[in-house]
């Protein structure tokens, strides 16, 4: 090291050392101290040059390295007389810390003096970022004036005031008064070390107010501001002065309750919640939103966790569970009471009502849509994407589609009328450039399948977007994705269908007609990607099972029809007739074609019941080499419709996924259209099979490639136990 190099760094450590030894500095870790020290800087006064005057503004504090600083006032007399004397490792200007108010005294050095200075401005952003720290220097700066000037009553009095103001700006948040992140994060910790030196309960509580980005949006900042404080008021009222109250966000607050068990928070978070629905100032005011409600989540030291993570975790995710139970309420972290809830088909017709009118005043009230499905899109996923932008793009608000880079050229006419409604396609290979209030999933089975883009998760986890489920996958291995009364899962043909039935329910809301000034509902657009949806899911209406699925496929092909008779010619882009749409979504590009006949290559005849074709390993391997996995999966989806026609029962194809994307075995099995005693979901439920689903006339399921020792022979038992259930369900 040169030695101008090594002078430099053994001065830096003399300085550090120096700073260690001082009083206000000397509880600090190496770590703080350094960071303190990067934010001063080094600065040397002759004898008898003032380092600052009397009256002069204070911006700087200082702490002596080397040398004597003497402390001057001014007599009445106008004589000077030194009240103190400041040495090495001491501090003086102290004040400006506090404030940038005029200096009370002359400070001159008595010999010529080294100093490091600090501003106020570098000083709190040291603490902004170290508030333990901070408070600490601010403390010990505090204890050290008074003994230091315990004979100057007034100067410690306005020091003891400012000083104080100042920690409670270090640590508190500016608007509501409460402790803020920082401040919480280190508390946390500290309190845990009690709580596990005394061996007492220490509950962390997460709260999310409701819908208060709408409230904000509906009736302004200022309302949203009132709300806010009389929020706070309730908190102030309800929780101990030795519970730690902080803003963690913008409507997001997180409580310590030293010495409280699970039980007792839980009480008294329901009774935050009573509170919180008696504040009267949304009553009056002209929107939807009338009541004050919060999300609460709660988990305990040491029951579920015996850290900050495990508790932030739990919290968290007790949190979200009070979300998912319809908001307004509060949930105790439980691992017991973990469970995916799979999706149902809607009883009630009240029911059903209530959540399709929802989604209209959800359409009314928000700015914004973000449309997306599942990943590999199929017919119906994306035909109800765009049956459903095309319905909100009916009351004129921004309509956004998350399309992936690649689909089957079939859909490009659908595509074409996105293009021509105002219905803006967002790639999904990069991060959303525009702003959305609500997001609609559409024909998406879990939230595993949704499709995937950057910053998905910000996005799911941002509670003031609303997330809408529009789908038809019912039981097995389904789960919700959308919030409390937004889901629209039901029975039916397909999730086309059931945004039909929206479409339907819509045209007799005349309030909403009359506001909107909606004019053609069943737009020829809207009727063809609809009934696109409804017959690539059901095969030209062949495997519609219900009443009202037929009903649906009845009225949107006369709809149809009746569309293409008046407007609609044969040598137009458009597809002319019922035959031509269904002929559309089933052709296959030449790649898909060859891909069809090697697959066709591996079927193999193990009952004449079950067309069925076995991909090997090595067979799928050099089809991936030729096709990407968008084709294989379509292929294998077609293929199994075809060996199901074909056998006029039943089908079943296998296939090895890519092993750069997991390591599971793929099973289809699909029944013909003239076939209907056997409800294929009986075979996952005979299986226990938990990682698969479908609906009464094709099913799919995976498992791990390690759990099948032989593909052939556990092809054949499965086949084996499925001509038994035809059997057994024979008439």
């Amino acid at each position: 090291m040169p030695m101008k190099e090594t002078s430099a760094f053994h001065s830096h450590q003399a300085t550090i050392k120096l700073l260690q030894s001082i009083k206000i500095l000397s509880k600090l870790s190496p770590k703080d101290l350094q960071n303190l020290y990067s934010h001063m800087n080094e600065e040397t006064f002759l004898e008898g040059q003032p380092l600052f005057n009397e009256g002069d503004k204070g911006e700087v504090m200082y702490i002596v390295l080397a040398g004597s600083v003497s402390i001057l006032v001014n007599t009445p007399s106008g004589d000077p007389i030194e009240i103190a004397e400041i040495k090495e490792g001491n501090f003086l200007g102290e004040m400006s810390i506090f404030d940038s108010s005029e200096r009370s005294a002359t400070c001159t050095p008595k010999s010529d003096t080294r100093v490091l200075s600090l501003k106020s401005t570098d000083f709190y952003d040291f603490i902004k970022t170290n508030p333990k720290a901070g408070i600490s220097i601010m403390h010990r700066m505090l204890h050290t004036v008074t003994l230091r000037l315990k004979h100057t009553g007034a100067f410690i009095s306005d020091m003891v005031t400012w000083g104080e103001q100042a920690r409670v700006r270090a640590i508190t948040d500016d608007f509501t008064g409460l402790y803020n992140r920082r401040f919480l994060d280190e508390a946390i910790e500290e309190r845990l070390n009690e709580a596990g030196a005394s061996g007492q309960p220490l509950c962390l509580v997460m709260i999310d107010l409701d819908h208060f980005g709408t409230l904000n949006n509906l009736y302004g900042q200022e309302t949203g501001d009132e709300v806010l404080l009389e929020v706070i008021t309730i908190f102030r009222k309800l929780f101990r002065k030795e519970d730690i109250l902080s803003r963690y966000g913008g409507d997001e607050f997180t409580f310590l309750l030293p010495g409280t068990k699970g039980e007792e928070a839980l009480k008294i978070c329901k009774a935050l919640n009573e509170e919180l629905r008696t504040i009267e100032t949304l009553r009056e005011k002209e929107g939807n939103l009338k009541t004050v409600t919060a999300s609460i989540g709660i988990a305990c030291y040491p029951d579920h966790g015996q850290n900050a993570e495990d508790l932030k975790e739990h919290a968290d995710k007790a949190l979200y569970r009070a979300k998912e139970a319809g908001r307004d309420t509060v949930r105790l972290w439980n691992d017991k009471e973990r469970k995916v809830l799979a999706k149902t088909k809607i009883t009630r017709i009240k029911e059903r009502n209530q959540i399709v009118n929802n989604i209209l005043d959800a359409i009314v009230q928000r700015d914004s849509f973000l449309i997306m499905g599942h990943q590999t899109p199929d017919e119906d996923c994306i035909s109800s994407m765009i049956a459903m932008g095309l319905l909100i793009n009916k009351f004129a608000k921004p309509v956004y589609l998350l399309i992936p880079g690649k689909i089957n050229e079939n859909f490009q006419y659908l595509l074409n009328i996105c293009r021509y409604n105002a219905i803006q396609i967002l790639p999904n290979t990069e991060a959303l450039k525009v702003n959305v209030s609500t997001v609609i999933l559409m024909d998406t089975p879990k939230p595993d399948m949704r499709e995937l883009f950057p910053g998905m998760e910000e996005l799911y986890s941002d509670t003031n977007i609303l997330k809408i489920e529009i789908d038809h996958h019912l039981e097995a291995d389904s789960a919700y994705s959308g919030d409390k009364g937004y889901c629209f899962v039901d029975e039916a043909s397909s999730a086309s269908e059931l945004v039909g039935m929206i479409a339907f329910k819509l045209s007799n809301r005349e309030d909403i007609f009359n506001d909107f000034n909606i004019q053609e509902l069943f737009s020829r657009n809207f009727v063809l990607a609809v009934l696109t949806g409804i017959i690539g899911d059901s095969k030209m209406g062949k495997y519609l099972k219900t009443r009202r699925e037929k009903w649906f496929y009845k009225l949107f092909s006369t709809m149809f029809s009746e569309i293409l008779g008046s407007i609609t010619h044969k040598n137009s882009s458009n597809f002319s007739s019922m035959d031509e749409v269904f002929n559309g979504l089933q052709q296959l590009s030449k790649q898909e074609d060859e891909c069809f006949n090697l697959m066709m290559k591996q079927k193999v005849e193990i009952s004449p019941k079950i067309g069925s074709v076995i991909i090997t390993e090595d067979a799928i391997k050099k089809m991936r080499d030729k096709y990407d996995h968008e084709t294989i999966v379509t292929v294998a989806r077609y293929t199994a419709d075809s060996l199901a026609e074909t056998s006029r029962l039943l089908s079943l194809v296998v296939y090895y996924d890519d092993k750069k994307d997991s390591d599971l075995i793929q099973f289809r099995i699909r029944r013909s259209k003239s076939y209907k005693d056997l409800d294929l979901r009986k075979i996952l439920e005979e299986k226990e099979i938990k990682n698969g689903g479908g609906h009464p006339g094709a099913i799919g399921f995976r498992f791990p490639a390690s759990e099948v020792s032989d593909l052939t022979q556990y092809v054949k038992s499965l086949i084996t136990l499925i001509e038994e259930l035809m059997e057994n369900a024979a008439p």
